[in-house]
């Protein structure tokens, strides 16, 4: 794989920078969720710090994206990815149950970003059509 592609490869940058989130297992009590639109999912801001990279943070995504579907889903973890980065980095504390615990403060949070996001988009999508007619 040539050299940039990597930095697009999930895989690869999680499991070259495991070692990194293994690292930040300390729960800020301060962190509060927030919806994310690129990825659809709920994160928390003590999830990545500083010195993570945004590759990684890019691959991250996919994590929030599963963990946020097993929260509104009331589902076990049952994805091979997941249970690779829970391998590699088990202590990284998105991996903490309560963050995927299905809480009415949590299902409100992703309601809000979910909803909020796709009236944004059905406004976009009228205004294209109003310019194309």
């Amino acid at each position: 794989m040539p050299k940039d592609d990597a930095k697009y490869d999930s895989l690869h940058q999680l499991t070259t920078h495991a070692q990194h989130l293994n690292s930040i297992d300390t729960a800020d009590s301060t962190a509060m969720p927030k919806y994310e639109l690129m990825s659809g999912a709920l994160i928390w801001s003590d999830e990545t710090n500083s010195e993570t990279p945004v590759y990684v943070i890019w691959a991250l995504r996919q994590l929030f994206a599963y963990r946020t579907r097993m929260m509104i889903d009331d589902a076990e973890p049952d994805n091979a990815f997941w249970n690779q980065c829970v391998t590699l980095f088990p202590n990284w504390i998105g991996f903490l149950p309560v963050r995927r615990k299905p809480t009415p403060e949590l299902l409100a949070e992703f309601r809000r970003g979910d909803v909020s996001t796709k009236a944004c988009l059905r406004q976009i999508e009228h205004e294209i059509d109003a310019e194309d007619k």
